[in-house]
């Protein structure tokens, strides 16, 4: 995208989510046209923390505008480690915590349970001083709540 927008006009990037351990994503097809649009399920394909701190990081600080990472996991603990990992790197402006993902198994119980979203928002809030965005799920009767 470098070479059709300048990136430092932009407000924010948010690369692909990352997750504590690397994760193959769905098989193919992950994309599919509908007359209606396109269906995506990507799976939160992704190399991993510690692949993205040493290999992905180094780059985007180079970019020109506010990084912001979005991160999920299986677990409170994974949200939380992957943040506190987060809070040692510098460029980094903010953290969106997935709990919306309906491509991956769980990927919606964090977002769709108040007390889950509650643990998992409140343990990241003890792990890093960065600025912390929860990404909720539409799928939910009552997105307040949750909120």
């Amino acid at each position: 995208m470098a070479k059709l927008v300048d990136l430092t006009r932009l407000g924010g990037m948010v690369p692909k989510t990352i997750t504590r351990a690397p994760r193959p994503g769905n098989h193919p097809w992950r994309t599919v046209e509908t007359p209606a649009g396109l269906l995506n399920s990507i799976g939160l394909d992704n190399d991993g923390i510690d692949t993205f701190v040493a290999d992905h990081l180094p780059y985007l600080r180079t970019i020109g505008c506010p990084l912001i990472v979005s991160v999920a996991g299986t677990s409170c603990e994974d949200f939380t480690a992957i943040s506190e990992q987060l809070n040692e790197q510098e460029g980094i402006a903010a953290i969106e915590l997935n709990v919306s993902c309906p491509n991956v198994s769980g990927g919606v119980d964090f977002g769709s349970n108040p007390e889950m979203c509650h643990q998992v928002v409140a343990g990241v809030r003890q792990a890093t001083d960065l600025p912390v965005f929860a990404k909720l799920t539409p799928n939910v009767s009552n997105i307040a709540g949750v909120a």
